[in-house]
C-alpha cells in the first residue's frame, strides 16, 4: 500500500540519519541529500569537509536511499516490521545490523564513480586522508583532487585521440 511505502521510506531515512546524528541539522541535510547537485556554502572551520566525507560515505554505503521515496519490489511486511523495531533502537546482532543496512541500501555508488574536487593541494591531501580513515582502502579508488590535477588526469588519458602526446606539459 502507499501507506506502507511511505512508512518504509521514512524508516529508511531515519535509520540512515541515525548514523550521522553527531552532525548538526544543516550538516545532516548535506550528507543525506543524494539526488541532484548540492552547494555547500559556509565559512572556514564550519565543517564543509566533514560534510563531504560523510556524504561520500553515505553514497557508498546506502546509495541514494536517504533521499529517495522509492521502495524496492522485494520488501515484505516482515521487512517493514523489522525496520520499525530496528528504528526504535536497542541491541541488535551483527546479522540484524547487516539486514537493516541491506534493506536501507538503494543503488550504492562504487568508489571509482565518485569525484571530489577542491581548490588546493593541501585540501585535496586532507580529503584523501580523511576518506581513507572513514572508508578504508576503497578511498584509493575515489578521485579526490584539485580542479587542475583532475583535468590533467582526464586529458592525459585521452589527449592522444587529439594527436598530442600524453606527456604534454
Amino acid at each position: 500500500t502507499q501507506e506502507n511505502q511511505n512508512l518504509f521510506a521514512d524508516l529508511r531515512r531515519q535509520i540512515i540519519a541515525r548514523e550521522f546524528s553527531h552532525l548538526n541539522p544543516r550538516q545532516q541535510e548535506g550528507v543525506l541529500t543524494t539526488e541532484g547537485p548540492l552547494l555547500l556554502l559556509a565559512g572556514a572551520g564550519s565543517g564543509k569537509t566533514t560534510v563531504l566525507i560523510h556524504r561520500i560515505t553515505n553514497l557508498l554505503k546506502y546509495g541514494r536511499a536517504s533521499d529517495s521515496r522509492e521502495v524496492p519490489d522485494y520488501i515484505t511486511e516482515n521487512d517493514l516490521a523489522f525496520l520499525q523495531a530496528y528504528a526504535q533502537g536497542g541491541v541488535f546482532t551483527q546479522q540484524e545490523e547487516s539486514r537493516a543496512r541491506l534493506l536501507c541500501t538503494l543503488e550504492p555508488a562504487m568508489p571509482w564513480q565518485v569525484i571530489a574536487i577542491t581548490f588546493t593541494n593541501k585540501a585535496a591531501g586532507e580529503l584523501k586522508a580523511r576518506l581513507e580513515t572513514a572508508i578504508g582502502p576503497d578511498a584509493n579508488d575515489i578521485w579526490a583532487a584539485t580542479f587542475h590535477s583532475a583535468c590533467v588526469r582526464i586529458l592525459r588519458r585521452n589527449i592522444e585521440k587529439l594527436g598530442f602526446p600524453s606527456s604534454f606539459t
